[in-house]
């Protein structure tokens, strides 16, 4: 098991971090860590275009789910949802899907950086990947050290994408909204709070690389949103 993890997600993170290292200024594993971030939000930019599209989706089939809701019957309630997911084509589960792909990658940072940075080891090399001699972990960002200003820059970028995938995902409260929907949106105003500032003890706890890691994909993801909601609310009218 730990061989295939190492095959599947540390060689492979650990060779493109040392590939970068070879051809950025200063051979900066900031920069290295933030073009790594950048490849893999790209990778996985079809998957957050579902996300997307699933929330705005999501928003126009409101007045329909919220008809069903007054069915008494849970079972045919149920069997009414998944028949305007299956006719929308939504997937509820796919913003579940791109929060699990990432853990992978996170772990796998942390264990490249447990010691404070990367020790070139040639045997973890691919045969493709030059040696750049060393490894500057101390230019603009020093990975030797837990940074707070960075931890708190997680809490605030995670803040202002969950406040704006609020906005989409939150539903719009009525005079006949359940008592469940009220409660769901009360929680969420509160979510909108807590996991910034969980994310944000967990990044400082963690070390700095997981704090570049999390800022650069939250600004991406931010960039990106806006121009998939703009693609998509132009394409739906």
């Amino acid at each position: 098991m730990i061989t295939l993890w190492n095959i599947l997600f540390y060689q492979p993170l650990y060779n493109a971090l040392v590939f970068f290292v070879g051809f950025l200024p200063h051979n900066s594993l900031f920069l290295a860590v933030v073009l790594l971030t950048v490849i893999v939000r790209f990778i996985i930019s079809p998957l957050s275009y579902k996300v997307v599209k699933t929330q705005i989706k999501n928003k126009l089939i409101e007045p329909e789910l919220r008809e069903i809701k007054k069915i008494k019957d849970k079972q045919e309630q149920a069997k009414k949802t998944l028949e305007i997911y299956r006719r929308e084509g939504i997937n509820p589960f796919s913003s579940f899907f791109l929060l699990l792909i990432q853990f992978p990658i996170i772990i796998a940072l942390y264990l490249v950086f447990r010691d404070g940075g990367i020790e070139i080891n040639t045997d973890l090399l691919y045969s493709f990947v030059d040696n750049p001699g060393f490894v500057n972990a101390h230019w603009i960002i020093d990975f030797s050290k837990k940074n707070l200003i960075l931890a708190f820059f997680v809490g605030v970028t995670q803040y202002i994408y969950m406040h704006r995938s609020n906005k989409v995902n939150q539903p719009t409260l009525t005079n006949d909204s359940t008592d469940q929907e009220k409660v769901m949106a009360l929680m969420n105003g509160f979510m909108k709070y807590i996991i910034p500032g969980m994310l944000m003890i967990f990044s400082y706890v963690i070390g700095p690389e997981v704090s570049v890691y999390w800022v650069t994909s939250n600004l991406f993801m931010i960039i990106q949103e806006l121009i998939f909601h703009k693609k998509l609310l132009k394409k739906q009218a």
